[in-house]
């Protein structure tokens, strides 16, 4: 491995690996390090957090337990190795099929049904036992943890909401409007990137750290803005209107609100 890594591997993580070469994977924005490597004929992802990092939703392992969890209820990444050491937290997961969503996103009726498909599929999730809490009041907790350390996303922009102009003023905002919650399963960052599509048109998930129960609104939320940013204000829009009941803006400005920071 010619690659510089961050952190020393544990052992079940070097040996996975072996003298296969590991290539940054630049895609994301997480403070995830994340490095493709192929084994034999398959192609694996190794996954690196931090230790400051695992109280919250960028921990490694908490993934990993999602994704175990929702094995045999959507199609997600198979975990290969977890490992943790002093310094962080390391998982190993194969490579699912297809490509990212994004690759169709020229295609607006094409985009608007997958993302409609990925909305139906996490929210048909049945939550009975599901031991994840991605809850507002969970996240803002965890927000408040990344602020005090200064761990919050680099390319924040407040100024879309000009009296919310420091990441305290915005948290303290987000308290006052906590909303009423309609609990379903969440994928907690839905995106044109975080869902592929193979072959035979069957999605599957990946990057599910913020995965659990939370509002449903919080990923339509994700969905709307996606199709709104890469897609046109025509398809976010038919995206609300399939929906077959009133929109909650209200719910869609917490969402991206409390997004901003990560």
């Amino acid at each position: 491995m010619s690659l510089q890594i961050p952190f020393e591997l544990p052992s079940a993580i070097a040996q996975f690996i072996g003298g296969n070469q590991l290539v940054a994977d630049e895609v994301g924005e997480s403070p995830a390090s994340v490095y493709g490597f192929t084994r034999g004929n398959e192609r694996f992802f190794l996954k690196i957090c931090a230790t400051i990092y695992t109280p919250t939703t960028y921990s490694v392992l908490r993934e990993a337990r999602v994704l175990q969890w929702l094995d045999g209820r959507l199609n997600v990444p198979e975990v290969a190795v977890v490992s943790e050491s002093d310094a962080g937290e390391f998982m190993i997961t194969r490579c699912v099929p297809g490509e990212p969503i994004q690759a169709r996103c020229d295609d607006q009726d094409a985009m608007l049904a997958l993302l409609r498909e990925a909305l139906r599929q996490l929210q048909a999730v049945p939550i009975t036992n599901c031991p994840f809490d991605s809850s507002a009041s969970v996240r803002l907790n965890e927000l408040g943890y990344l602020i005090s350390r200064e761990l919050c996303a680099d390319d924040v922009d407040l100024e879309q909401w000009p009296n919310l102009g420091t990441p305290r003023k915005l948290l303290a905002h987000l308290h006052a409007t906590r909303p009423v919650e309609e609990r379903v399963f969440s994928h907690g960052d839905l995106c044109d990137t975080n869902v592929f599509v193979d072959a035979h048109d069957q999605l599957h998930f990946i990057d599910l750290g913020r995965g659990g129960i939370a509002d449903r609104w919080l990923d339509i939320a994700f969905a709307h803005r996606n199709l709104r940013e890469d897609v046109s204000d025509n398809a976010a829009n038919n995206l609300l209107w399939g929906l077959g009941e009133p929109d909650q803006s209200a719910k869609r400005v917490f969402f991206e609100q409390l997004d901003e920071l990560f």
